[in-house]
């Protein structure tokens, strides 16, 4: 029993150790996408992982192995989809044909098993909040079909056998994901921690530099406002209103800053959400309209939020706004106030059928200075981001090009 035992807890141990040296190498996150060069990197990750699991064995009798290769397998199916997956399972698949045995065709039936029962409910893990349901099924499923092949393909094991083998495996299996998942969470606490540090740098700044040039600005924008109206010059009369223009563009950035490290907590009160979001909207239909775009709001429910509500309707007004400008022609906005798909939130849907944004695009939604607008500064995102955090809520982002973006807002409830 003993000697089933150390195999089994090498394997354990090699999964863990590659599976830290990977997120050393490509930290895990909850990328919305992954592309082909990722795909192929975690194929070739997972397809190292099972095969040396493959290197130490459990050996029952005669050609017969057992080892921990289909944990990767399903790992990497689950997390990187197909592409990974069949890369892992050619490999498993060619490793063991390579090992020799009359019963190699087993180790075969039982990897493709592992990827087809994990590419089915790939799909459904990846878009669910609550991964462990995604878990428990996809390994229930694969242990069963396991168990099947076994009773029905190979003559039977010692009694002792099931019991040591299957909890070795469903030990590594929940680990695995467990660790997987413990990693994600940790990689995007340390994104936070490090775009909250960007937007205290840009703040800071902001306060020195604010007072200094705020006072120019008026005396210049006082100077302009003069000129232009007592003077005859047909050239002052048509540059000075641009000139005007681009001081209070350069004013309101100086404000976009203020409002980075501006402490609002102190006036937050209950909100109406469904009145915040159903005057945003309405003030933002002249907009639209001026660009050819209509805006359809619908609500299912009444929602109490704890906040500021001038605060809020800036946020959505940016994003709206975002929205707007991101469609070229005629085009139509949606603006839904539904329950969150986490208890106690509520989910601000903005979706368009804009330009969309690349998956570079998308990574770098939100830091300072980045925006796709020519004449954008990146503030407007960043701050609706840092508003939305300061009352406990998230902004996520999808898009894609030629097809549009969706942005959710999720803010917590107060229970009524």
């Amino acid at each position: 029993m003993l000697e089933m035992a150390r195999p089994l807890l090498v394997n354990i141990a090699m999964l863990f150790s590659v599976l830290f040296i990977w997120n050393m190498v490509m930290p895990f996150t909850r990328a919305s996408s992954i592309n082909l060069k990722e795909k192929l990197i975690y194929g070739a990750i997972s397809s190292v992982m099972a095969l040396l699991c493959m290197l130490f064995p459990l050996e029952t009798f005669g050609d017969t192995v057992f080892d921990l290769r289909v944990v990767p397998l399903i790992l990497v199916t689950l997390y990187g989809g197909k592409l990974p997956g069949i890369i892992c399972t050619l490999t498993i698949s060619t490793g063991r044909l390579w090992m020799g045995g009359e019963n190699a065709w087993v180790g075969v039936l039982i990897a493709v098993i592992g990827f087809i029962v994990a590419s089915s409910f790939g799909p459904y893990f990846r878009k669910s909040i609550r991964k462990w349901k995604g878990i428990l099924i996809t390994g229930g499923v694969f242990i069963l079909s396991y168990i099947v092949i076994l009773i029905l393909f190979l003559d039977p094991l010692q009694s002792y056998f099931y019991p040591i083998y299957f909890t070795a495996f469903m030990i590594a299996y929940f680990i695995i994901f467990y660790l997987t998942e413990r990693l994600v969470m940790i990689n995007i606490q340390l994104q936070e921690t490090v775009y909250l540090e960007k937007l205290s740098v840009a703040g800071k700044m902001a306060a020195a530099i604010a007072h200094e040039i705020r006072n120019p600005l008026t005396t210049i924008k006082g100077l302009l406002q003069f000129i232009s109206s007592d003077t005859e010059d047909s050239k002052v009369k048509n540059y000075a209103p641009l000139m005007l223009e681009e001081v209070e563009r350069t004013n309101k950035i100086i404000t976009d800053y203020l409002m980075l490290i501006k402490p609002t907590k102190d006036n937050y009160e209950q909100v109406d959400l469904n009145k915040v979001v159903k005057d945003t909207t309405a003030l933002t239909e002249v907009l639209a309209s001026y660009y050819n775009v209509k805006i359809h709001y619908e609500e299912k429910g009444e929602f109490l939020i704890w906040g500021n509500s001038q605060e809020l309707k800036q946020c959505l007004i940016n994003l709206i706004k975002n929205a707007i400008e991101s469609i070229e022609g005629e085009g139509l906005i949606l603006v839904a106030l539904q329950y969150g798909t986490k208890k106690g939130t509520v989910d601000i849907v903005i979706r368009d059928n804009g330009a969309g944004m690349s998956e570079q695009e998308l990574e770098k939604i939100g830091l300072p200075f980045y925006t796709t607008k020519s004449k954008g500064t990146g503030l407007g995102t960043m701050i609706t981001n840092r508003l939305m955090r300061n009352v406990g809520g998230k902004v996520h982002y999808t898009s894609a090009q030629d097809v549009g973006t969706t942005v959710t807002v999720t803010l917590p409830i107060i229970k009524q």
